[in-house]
């Protein structure tokens, strides 16, 4: 071997380790990161129906009202990326006064999309890995904790959902969900639900009749429990423990959005805390 090839073949690895030895990109600033957010309107527009021609309407979203849309800048499993979460709701459309008010309140059918800008800086949407459960209701997180188990910050959410079946009678069901993102992968996990009727006696006064709550744990004893049964296990006296400082998403509506993308964004990321881990500091 001549000194010249022997020359040339340690450059050629000296590049290659250098090339190794590069720094990573560095991670782009919140501030620009709601850039790429607001500037990817073509991204997420399909979840305004406004937005879109009549034959681009995603037919989940038909069944919703979208003023009742909600909208949240995060980082729930703080790698440093943001989340785009977004909160679809639809609520009885009965007469004022003629159920009660609460009713209004508990929706009836609830679903959700969740973006994130990707390791290659442009917004996408994230797929969703779940178990039977359906969407949770994503207005939940605001009262939530993260809790880490095998590096995975997972966010306890409790849904309710109204429906009404023959002859005017109103039944409830509410799911003890638990949600996380992963890998570029919404994951949600069922682990308890009630299911029941409302007692009715007056507009503003009504009961919530249990007819089956399941802890999904395995225990034979959390099968088929009686209320006072389950308000005593350790599961639904952990689920709602609040810690110090509590969780908080800042939500905007779509009219704040679509008015002022940059501005609604950011201000919604200001008000974004995740909270306690696990209670602990």
């Amino acid at each position: 071997m001549t000194f010249t090839s022997l020359k040339k073949g340690l450059c050629a690895v000296f590049s290659v380790l250098a090339l190794t030895a590069a720094p990573a990109a560095a991670m782009p600033s919140p501030e620009a990161q709601i850039d790429t957010i607001a500037g990817a309107q073509e991204v997420w527009k399909y979840e305004f129906p406004a937005l879109c021609a009549p034959d681009e309407i995603p037919f989940h979203l038909r069944s919703f009202t979208p003023a009742t849309t909600l909208i949240a800048v995060t980082d729930l499993d703080g790698n440093g990326r943001l989340e785009l979460l977004f909160r679809h709701v639809d609520y009885l459309k009965w007469k004022v006064g003629s159920v009660p008010y609460a009713f209004h309140q508990i929706p009836t059918a609830v679903a959700m999309a969740v973006y994130e800008v990707g390791a290659d800086g442009r917004l996408a949407r994230l797929p969703v890995t779940e178990d039977g459960c359906g969407a949770p209701d994503l207005i939940g997180l605001d009262v939530s904790h993260p809790i880490l188990e095998d590096g995975v910050r997972w966010y306890p959410v409790r849904t309710q959902q109204i429906y009404k079946v023959k002859y005017g009678y109103f039944y409830y069901i509410i799911a003890h969900q638990r949600v996380a993102i992963k890998d570029g992968r919404v994951m949600l996990k069922m682990l308890a639900d009630e299911h029941g009727y409302y007692n009715i006696y007056d507009v503003d006064r009504f009961e919530e009749v249990a007819t089956s709550i399941n802890i999904y744990d395995g225990n034979p004893a959390h099968k088929e429990m009686l209320p006072a049964d389950f308000r005593q296990t350790a599961f639904y006296q952990e689920f709602d423990r609040s810690y110090t400082p509590r969780g908080t998403v800042h939500w905007i509506s779509g009219s704040e959005l679509n008015s002022n993308p940059h501005k609604a964004l950011l201000s919604s990321w200001q008000g974004f805390v995740s909270g306690v881990m696990d209670g602990m500091g």
